[in-house]
């Protein structure tokens, strides 16, 4: 049972890349092979993939997840390309260190 929700998830999430790249700049993207398309959807859809399995637990982390995808382009906001990144970098890394923190603190909760 839960293979399948997990297909679910990575083709929702693949549907996300692709509809991210759209959104973002289908333009700058030359070939539809290129080493640029491959990367930045593999990115596009594993954060998106996170972003969904987030909104189980934590619905405003998981929305402002997906939202700061869109920040990782250049093309969103051209005046200031490559500032805004880290803002998608520090919400996800506030999610995974409210996930590990969950996680250890079960593991000594059970140990005692």
């Amino acid at each position: 049972m839960a293979n399948e929700k997990n297909k679910i998830d990575i083709f929702i999430s693949l549907l996300l890349g692709f509809g991210i790249l759209l959104v973002t700049g289908w333009s700058k993207l030359d070939i539809i092979l290129s080493k640029n398309l491959v990367i930045s959807l593999l990115i596009f859809t594993s954060l998106s993939f996170f972003s969904l399995k987030a909104y189980s637990s934590y619905k405003y982390l998981s929305i402002l997840m997906f939202l700061s995808i869109f920040l990782l382009s250049p093309q969103v906001f051209t005046s200031r390309q490559g500032e805004l990144f880290p803002v998608t970098y520090i919400v996800f890394m506030i999610y995974f260190s409210l996930v590990l923190g969950k996680y250890m603190y079960k593991k000594w909760k059970s140990s005692l």
